[in-house]
């Protein structure tokens, strides 16, 4: 470790701070949005940044220039270091404000028997090999054998919600019943894996920074995560409004947020585990407030995800040669290990709660996207002495190969062979040209009264399972459109409504805009996938913002149609 420097950078210091930074962040970014264009989670670019910046390829080519860039003493390398632990925390910070307790509450035990079962199998199946075959795990001989086996397991038991969000999104599932089950069940699982590894960097920690023995350690970290989620959310949940209704908008509640995110991370460093940690549960108790609008959410991301964390991503392969410690053979373990230890604890969990064959193997697969969080947890590892540089490089290379494995997978996997046309589902019976409801609630009730004869269900309970199922996550998505729906018990087949709004109805969409398309989509209970098709075709159909003012412009439900059907002509081309 530096020692700390004596006093403010000095004017050579602060320069080569300020460059190297700069260098990792624009080459981060230009990586990352290149690898994004390809189809490909922007951390493989912004890791390769590291690679190419770090003693793997830059390193070799050039070391003077390599070591005055990026020193590992002094005061440029403690700023660079502070700065890369401020991004963590703020990475952990996002991760947390996407655990939704309220919607896995909601979700019942289909998302706790998943994710239970996704972290209980994998875990056992982990620190039982890591365990019982040290060696063949890339244990380093000299460290303890029950914080490494602990170690193993979690890492294989852990997702990473960031990716699965991404996952789903470009599969156009994020707002189905699968997607939410998934997300539920993957909220569960960060965060009894970021628990877990808290228990664990406590149980190798010299005592904190207090003297704290480890039993107190993990003691007061448990007490920490069941005041922060109980009574400190709840606290949370009723100041939100105040900030939000004496503040200046973002930027209050962006501070707000900011601020107990890292008093919170400092607690949890004084107890003696890491700031991440408190970072993280901040970000859940806080993110599980209604009060914080899914616009400031975003806002919030975009902010951490923009400037702080192709930093720290770039910064993981800085000081790490990713060819000389490239062992294939531990890779392959890993990799195979990770990859059947997850499938088949999330399938088991799926087929427990009821789910097909095939979306329990759609759901198994969703579930094995590691990304980032798992090169959070194996940097945090190898810092702390747990794991050696080979495995560090290996669970590396797992996170970035079942990142980028689980959406073609799935879409394999859930892909159907018949596909509906959106504009024959549309008829004078579920399309209002002009809904005069002013929210949420109001519109689903007026497009439930439109279909019920049609249907030959009660409105009534129409109205009330699409609300109820609004309710554990809003549908309203970004361009002024929103997808509210639900599974019906007495429904035949899928049936569609469409209302257009000339003022638009708050759905509360990422974009902060009312939704002026809105489509409510009914489905039988055993739908066989219909759901996520006709989400993705809404989506697919609707990408283009020609079709969306062709659609509004409208005059009456022929002209619909056949901008409907214009867009699937271009599709065909």
């Amino acid at each position: 470790m530096p020692m700390l420097a004596a006093g403010p950078l000095s004017v050579h210091e602060l320069t080569i701070f300020f460059l190297a930074l700069a260098v990792l962040m624009g080459v981060a970014k230009l990586l990352g949005e290149i690898v994004r264009h390809w189809g490909q989670p922007a951390v493989l670019g912004e890791l390769l940044a590291g690679i190419l910046l770090g003693p793997t390829v830059f390193d070799y080519l050039s070391p003077s220039f390599h070591n005055w860039l990026f020193p590992t003493e002094g005061g440029s390398a403690i700023a660079l270091t502070g700065f890369t632990q401020l991004s963590v925390a703020l990475l952990l910070l996002v991760a947390g404000l996407e655990v939704d307790l309220s919607s896995v509450w909601r979700q019942g035990k289909a998302a706790l028997s998943v994710s239970l079962s996704g972290v209980l199998i994998p875990f056992a199946i982990g620190f039982g090999v890591a365990y019982m075959l040290p060696s063949l795990m890339g244990k380093d001989p000299t460290g303890e054998p029950l914080p490494f086996a602990a170690f193993i397991g979690i890492a294989m038991s852990i997702t990473a919600l960031p990716v699965i969000s991404k996952v789903l999104m470009d599969l156009n599932l994020f707002k189905s019943d699968m997607g939410m089950l998934i997300m539920s069940a993957a909220m569960v699982d960060d965060l009894i894996g970021w628990m877990g590894f808290a228990f664990v960097l406590a149980m190798i920690t010299d005592g904190g920074a207090h003297g704290a023995n480890v039993l107190m350690n993990i003691g007061m970290t448990l007490g920490f995560a069941i005041l922060i989620l109980t009574v400190g959310r709840w606290i949370l949940h009723r100041i939100l409004p105040f900030v939000q209704a004496h503040t200046v908008w973002p930027s209050g509640v962006i501070s707000f947020v900011l601020c107990i995110a890292l008093l919170c991370g400092a607690l949890t460093e004084w107890i003696g585990v890491h700031a991440i940690f408190g970072a993280f549960l901040a970000g859940v108790a806080i993110g599980d407030s209604s009060h914080l609008r899914e616009r400031t959410r975003d806002t919030i991301h975009q902010f951490v995800m923009s400037i702080f964390v192709p930093v720290f991503f770039a910064t993981l392969a800085l000081h790490t040669n990713f060819i000389a410690n490239f062992n294939l053979l531990l890779v392959l373990i890993v990799l195979v290990v990770a990859i059947i230890a997850k499938v088949v604890g999330c399938y088991l969990g799926a087929a427990i709660a009821g789910m097909s064959r095939r979306e329990s193997l759609g759901i198994a697969f969703g579930m094995t996207a590691r990304g980032a969080m798992e090169m959070v947890l194996a940097d945090l590892a190898r810092k702390a002495g747990l794991i050696t540089d080979e495995l560090f490089v290996a669970i590396v290379v797992m996170a970035l190969v079942t990142s980028i494995i689980s959406g073609p997978i799935m879409q394999y996997i859930l892909q159907r062979k018949k596909s509906m046309k959106l504009q024959d589902l549309l008829s004078d019976k579920n399309v209002i040209l002009n809904l005069q409801a002013t929210t949420s609630q109001q519109a689903i009730n007026e497009m439930a009264q439109k279909i019920a004869p049609a249907v030959s269900l009660p409105a009534e309970d129409i109205a009330t399972t699409v609300w109820q199922r609004e309710q554990m996550m809003h549908t309203g998505l970004p361009n002024q459109m929103a997808v509210p729906h639900g599974r019906m018990a007495g429904l035949s087949k899928p049936t569609l409504v469409l209302a257009r709004s000339a003022n638009g109805v708050d759905f509360d969409a990422s974009d902060g805009k009312p939704a002026q398309l809105i489509f409510m989509l009914l489905t039988p209970q055993q739908d066989n996938g219909a759901q996520i098709e006709l989400l993705s075709l809404i989506a697919h159909t609707f990408d283009k913002s020609q079709i969306r003012e062709q659609v509004l412009s409208a005059s009456n439900l022929t002209e619909i149609q056949a901008a409907i059907n214009q867009a699937g002509s271009h599709d065909q081309h």
